[in-house]
C-alpha cells in the first residue's frame, strides 16, 4: 500500500481525535484557547483529508494544492491566535533574537515556496510562520510563564520547514522514508500542543 495514504490517514485520525478532546476541554473549562486549538485541528486535518480522497480515488498525489493549502495556512492563523491570546497579559515589543529567528523563518518559506508554488500562499504562510516564531522566542527571552508550549511552537514550525525541505529530496513517496519519519513527528508534536495547553492551565 502507498504509505502516503497510510501517513496522511493516521494524520487524519490523530488530529481529529485531538479536535474532539480539545472541544471537549473548551466546553468543560470554558477557556478560548483550546476552541482556538480545535480549529487548528480542524483545519490540519481537513487540508490532509483532501489529499486521503484523492490518492484513495486516483490514486496518484494531487496535481493542485491549493485546497490543502489554504486549510493548512488557515491552521496556522489559528495556531497564531493561540498564541496571541496566551500573550494578552504581556505586550510583546522589539526583541533582535525574536526578529532574527523570523526573518530566518521567513527566508526559508520563500526559498524552498513552502505551501506554494503560489509566492502569494507563500508569502502568507511566511508572514504567519515568522509571526508564532516572534512571539514564542519573546515569550522566552522574557521567562514568560508556559515556556514549554513556546519551545513545541518552535518546534512544530521547525518540523514544518523541514517536511517540505525534505520532500524537496524525496522521489519515492510510496514507501517509508525520512520524509515520512517527520511528517510522524510532526502530527505527535501537534497532538502534544493540547495536553501542554492542559498542563499550562492548571498551572495558573
Amino acid at each position: 500500500m502507498n504509505f502516503e495514504l497510510i501517513d496522511n490517514c493516521f494524520q487524519v485520525a490523530v488530529l481529529l481525535c485531538a479536535a474532539l478532546a480539545a472541544i471537549a476541554s473548551a466546553l468543560r473549562k470554558k477557556d478560548r484557547r483550546f476552541l482556538i486549538l480545535a480549529l487548528f485541528y480542524i483545519c490540519v486535518s481537513m487540508g490532509t483529508l483532501y489529499w486521503v480522497l484523492h490518492i484513495f480515488i486516483f490514486g496518484d498525489v494531487p496535481k493542485v494544492f491549493y485546497v490543502a493549502e489554504i486549510s493548512w495556512l488557515a491552521a496556522y492563523l489559528f495556531l497564531l491566535s493561540f498564541q496571541m491570546v496566551r500573550t494578552d497579559s504581556a505586550k510583546p515589543l522589539f526583541y533582535l533574537p525574536s526578529l532574527l529567528c523570523a526573518l530566518f523563518v521567513a527566508i526559508i518559506v520563500m526559498t524552498f515556496q513552502i505551501f506554494g508554488p503560489s509566492y502569494f500562499v507563500s508569502a502568507a504562510f511566511a508572514a504567519v510562520a515568522s509571526a508564532i516564531v516572534y512571539l514564542a522566542v519573546w515569550r522566552l527571552g522574557h521567562k514568560s510563564g508556559g515556556r514549554l508550549i513556546d519551545f513545541w511552537m518552535l518546534l512544530c514550525v521547525g518540523l514544518q520547514l523541514l517536511l517540505y525541505v525534505t520532500s524537496v529530496f524525496m522521489e519515492d513517496f510510496t514507501h517509508f522514508n525520512l520524509y515520512f519519519a517527520v511528517d510522524i513527528t510532526l502530527t505527535s508534536s501537534f497532538a502534544a500542543l493540547l495536553p501542554l495547553a492542559l498542563r499550562e492551565e492548571v498551572r495558573k
